[in-house]
């Protein structure tokens, strides 16, 4: 059997909650695998955790003082063994067989080199968090505006991450970043069944950090540059439109519609068709999800010829 490192990252964690998290990992139908738990500048926390698991699976290590995620986890990296590497938050809950699907799903899919899965969210809300495509391109295109991978159920071989680290820069959205570098180099997959179970609560809240927003504005601003070897203020907006990052209205649709015609006129890197679906997909979940109409028989056209309608109806209930 080969053996998997479970990555994880931890700094005053409620005890119960990490003790599910923990469990979570503990419990998991595939056993051979090492588990790294780094506790980011709370020495008091890294004492009670070594105490309380005594298992030989788990290997702690401390930071002297808080160093923020992306170190801890590059840390963890660095002394991992495992022919694979899966990343883990210390208030998550991975379910059972989450570990076995993935080493399958990878050694049944050699082409692909990192994947993650859809996830079930629980705390302040509940929903099932899927994506609209599975295969390399389309993911790859989407990775332009939005991380499309759950962080805490991305699985991949050994090689991807010693070969990219994560940026210690990234205070937020390391892993958006992280994601946007290794498509590059390797192909990214997707299993389309629920491995994990998301806590929300601060997490969320991301997408209206003014931090956060700022990180991921300086991602998609690198991204928009993918596509005609440089940077480009149109491209650059529908993309952030796309991402969230800007809003997407009644009055910016049409312009939102005409740059994805630029987009397509001027790209030099991606499969023009499938940039094409994946661009309009997105065009019309927005449209769906603000309830705007389209504007005329053209765009009506454009919408219905590409879109995922299953999907898309699935993500807005």
């Amino acid at each position: 059997m080969k053996k998997i490192s479970i990555i994880m990252a931890t700094y005053k964690t409620d005890k119960e909650i990490i003790a599910k998290s923990i469990n979570s990992i503990l419990n998991q139908t595939y056993s051979n695998i090492e588990f790294i738990i780094v506790c980011d500048g709370d020495k008091e926390e890294y004492e009670y955790l070594k105490k309380k698991y005594n298992d030989e699976k788990i290997i702690f290590l401390l930071n002297e003082e808080n160093m923020g995620l992306p170190y801890s986890l590059n840390k963890a990296i660095n002394i991992s063994t495992g022919d694979y590497i899966a990343r883990m938050d210390s208030d998550d809950i991975s379910l059972p067989n989450r570990l076995e699907l993935q080493i399958k799903f990878l050694e049944k899919n050699s082409n692909i080199d990192i994947c993650s899965s859809y996830a079930k969210t629980f705390g302040k809300e509940n929903s099932k968090l899927k994506l609209f495509f599975k295969n390399n391109e389309e993911l790859k295109i989407q990775l332009l505006y939005r991380s499309i991978f759950i962080h805490p159920a991305v699985f991949g071989k050994r090689e991807v991450f010693e070969n990219f680290k994560y940026n210690v820069e990234y205070k937020r959205a390391q892993d958006y970043e992280l994601w946007s570098r290794i498509v590059e180099k390797y192909n990214v997959g997707l299993i389309p069944k629920i491995l994990l179970n998301y806590r929300v609560h601060k997490k969320f809240s991301d997408s209206k950090n003014p931090v956060s927003v700022e990180y991921t504005k300086k991602i998609i601003e690198n991204n928009c540059k993918k596509i005609t070897g440089k940077y480009d203020d149109k491209i650059y907006n529908c993309l952030a439109i796309f991402g969230g990052i800007q809003k997407f209205t009644k009055e910016n649709h049409e312009k939102v519609n005409n740059d994805i015609d630029y987009i397509l006129a001027n790209n030099k890197k991606y499969n023009q068709k499938v940039l094409k679906k994946v661009l309009y997909n997105r065009f019309f979940e927005l449209m769906i999800k603000n309830k705007i109409f389209p504007k005329n028989f053209s765009e009506l056209k454009k919408c219905f010829k590409l879109y995922n309608l299953r999907d898309i109806i699935f993500k807005i209930i």
